[in-house]
């Protein structure tokens, strides 16, 4: 087997003009026939080429809430999320086509396809033998009889030759399991067979769930990788490891639906996943969804993408395919694909944050921005729609965000649009301070600058202990996962002086719609 990152000067207060758009009224009811229903159904998108978009409206019974549930989902395996009063706990409901309502059931949709031995109709194995085969490549491994059991992953390996368990992933490794006749092997013990072409993905930063940037990281090469392998798109099936359903929203839904090349009339392949905890470090220790922990399942052909861990990269492989990327996403809500304007819009979209990260001085920084343009303000979260932050996208010029999860579209904004990134302290470690300028870098159009906080009185510690365990720490040294978790949790002081030669500096580049290269 083979393994072959001035002072300030002040307009008058009547002359500055902040538009506060919130989005469960403004561009939310632009939206709002497509992403609407109350019991549950699915509505016709005609801007979407007729797409069928399933929607629901939240919903309050008792001490629980049923979030709303729209846009693509796996073929016949369609939830919405039930979270209670004063509980972390969170259930699921499914949607029943037959009934057409909400059940607690989980349909058969929602649990993988297998195979008993000798498996389906006309199957044999890869090469006449149940051993594991992998073929490496710089950025993924594709692997043919890859086993699954009891929460671990194996390659079967016989003959002589010992071979060391590695990482596939951040998170997980490869046990090879070891035997002197692989055939002898299968006809001893129980399994089952999954069938046809697998992708397995690791979310990696799973203590993160909700940070949806970090999708970008291996969608973007997996995009790129389905493009020059002979592998079946859409996949047969999707397995992602650590992740709950509730973290599948509907904007990485939709970008799914894109990598895998889910065509518009389509739905996604299934999605495995496993069973849920309310614990992140116990979610990853869980068993898949609808597999017995007593069977071996023999996936018949997987696809690894490799992370940054393993030796890949975090972003598209060509410029091409990031543009394409970005331009197929437009196309699957009916939108027109992004395109030089020919003046950009002097509008500036600044993107709130309400949890930590948030701006301290908030009321100031929109002054400033307010002077440079018209200004908006914009908050995101589980409930909003893809569809309408598109929208938001395309009338963008400037987009302002502090890093988080907010910036994950900035890669989507129009050419020549501008992003001004405000970056916490100490935010070095591998690369993290450039995780969204590599991906808005790909499209070649984007402008992408950035402000950081370098000193301490510019840093508010939410915890604080961190501020005395970690405060006096220089960017060098904060390379720990305990130093960079405690930087994740605090708010920012932008100097408003600094903010505002940076955008005096570069802002004239934007307005007259000179090329990224040249600003």
């Amino acid at each position: 087997m083979a393994r072959s990152n001035k002072q300030p000067v002040w307009a008058p207060a009547w002359a500055l003009v902040i538009i506060l758009v919130i989005l469960n009224s403004h561009i939310a009811a632009i939206s709002a026939n497509i992403f609407s229903g109350r019991q549950g159904r699915a509505v016709t998108d005609g801007s979407a080429h007729g797409r069928r978009v399933f929607a629901s409206e939240l919903e309050r019974h008792g001490n629980s809430t049923y979030h709303p549930s729209f846009g693509l989902f796996p073929k016949g395996c369609r939830w919405r999320s039930v979270t209670h009063d004063n509980s972390s706990k969170v259930d699921y409901q499914f949607w029943d086509f037959s009934a057409e309502t909400w059940v607690d059931q989980r349909p058969a949709a929602c649990v993988p396809t297998t195979y008993p031995a000798p498996g389906p109709p006309g199957w044999r194995w890869h090469n006449n033998t149940p051993r594991t085969e992998v073929t490496c490549e710089t950025s993924h491994c594709v692997y043919t009889n890859m086993y699954y059991n009891n929460g671990r992953w194996y390659a079967l390996v016989d003959g002589e030759l010992f071979i060391p368990s590695w990482r596939f992933s951040r998170n997980q490794e490869v046990i090879p399991f070891h035997v002197k006749n692989a055939s002898d092997f299968a006809d001893s013990v129980q399994w089952r067979v999954v069938p046809g072409d697998t992708i397995l993905f690791d979310f990696i930063f799973f203590i993160h769930p909700t940070a949806i940037g970090h999708w970008w990281e291996m969608l973007g090469p997996l995009y790129s990788i389905l493009k020059t392998l002979h592998f079946k798109r859409p996949c047969d099936q999707f397995v992602l490891l650590h992740l709950g359903r509730q973290h599948l929203l509907e904007w990485v839904r939709a970008m799914m639906a894109v990598t895998l090349g889910v065509g518009l009339a389509e739905e996604l392949p299934p999605i495995i996943m496993q069973e849920e905890t309310d614990n992140a470090w116990n979610q990853i220790t869980q068993q898949l969804t609808g597999f017995s922990r007593d069977t071996w399942y023999v996936f018949e052909r997987v696809l690894i993408v490799k992370d940054l861990s393993t030796g890949g990269g975090r972003t598209f492989l060509t410029f091409d395919d990031a543009r394409e990327f970005r331009e197929h996403l437009y196309r699957q809500y009916g939108l027109p694909p992004p395109a030089p304007r020919p003046h950009i819009p002097r509008v500036i979209t600044f993107q709130r944050k309400r949890a930590n990260r948030r701006i301290i001085n908030e009321p100031e920084f929109l002054q400033l921005l307010a002077e440079f343009g018209e200004l908006k303000v914009v908050e995101y979260n589980s409930s909003s729609s893809l569809y309408e932050q598109l929208l938001q996208m395309r009338q963008t010029g400037v987009y302002v965000s502090v890093h988080t999860s907010n910036l994950a579209n900035a890669p989507l904004l129009q050419p020549g649009s501008a992003v001004f990134e405000v970056i916490q302290r100490n935010w070095m470690w591998n690369g993290l301070d450039r995780s969204f300028r590599d991906q808005t870098h790909m499209m070649l159009d984007i402008h992408h600058f950035a402000w950081r906080a370098k000193h301490l009185n510019e840093t508010v510690y939410l915890n604080e202990r961190d501020l005395h365990k970690v405060g006096h720490w220089p960017a060098a040294q904060c390379g720990t996962e305990e130093c960079v978790e405690a930087h994740t949790n605090v708010d920012v002081v932008v100097d408003i002086p600094a903010f505002r030669e940076l955008l005096e500096d570069r802002l004239p580049y934007v307005w007259r719609g000179a090329s990224v290269q040249e600003a």
